[in-house]
Parts: structure tokens; sequence; C-alpha cells
């Protein structure tokens, strides 16, 4: 009898504080230019695009990185409200 009620005290315990976290997802975005500016732009519209492809609304980057290689190589993580 506790077994069970431990078992349904944590279901209720997960299924409540994951319902606060369920509708934001983390997209990454990436793009590639000889231009930095133009790599980071692409690498930003990746990202919203993997977002609203979701049916989301972007909220914020999180983080962006560019590199040199050949090219300009960026990558831009966003944050994105689901339904």
């Amino acid at each position: 009898m506790k077994r069970a009620s431990v078992l349904v005290a944590s279901a209720l315990w997960l299924t409540l504080s994951g319902a606060a976290f369920a509708g934001i997802v983390t997209v990454s975005g990436h793009g590639q230019s000889y231009d930095p500016g133009i790599a980071l732009e692409d690498a930003r519209a990746d990202a919203v695009a993997q977002c609203t492809a979701q049916g989301g609304t972007p909220l914020e980057e999180i983080y962006n990185h560019i590199t040199r290689a050949n090219l300009w190589l960026a990558d831009s993580i966003w944050r994105c409200e689901v339904p």
C-alpha cells in the first residue's frame, strides 16, 4: 500500500513539474558564407525556420558562435515556445 502511494505521488509530481516546461524547446541553426555577417544572419534565419516549422514562436537567441574555416561558419541557438 505504501509503495502504491509513493508511485502515485511520484507520477503526480512528474506531471505537474513537466507541465511548466512542456512548451519550451531549444532549436539550432547553421550558416556559412564568405562574409561573417551573412553567415550569422543565415544561422539565425535557419534557427527561426526550425522553430516555426514546429508551429512555435521564437523567444530569444541563447547563444551564437562564428568561426573561420575556408568559409565563415556560424551557429545560433534559440529558445522556442511551441503549443
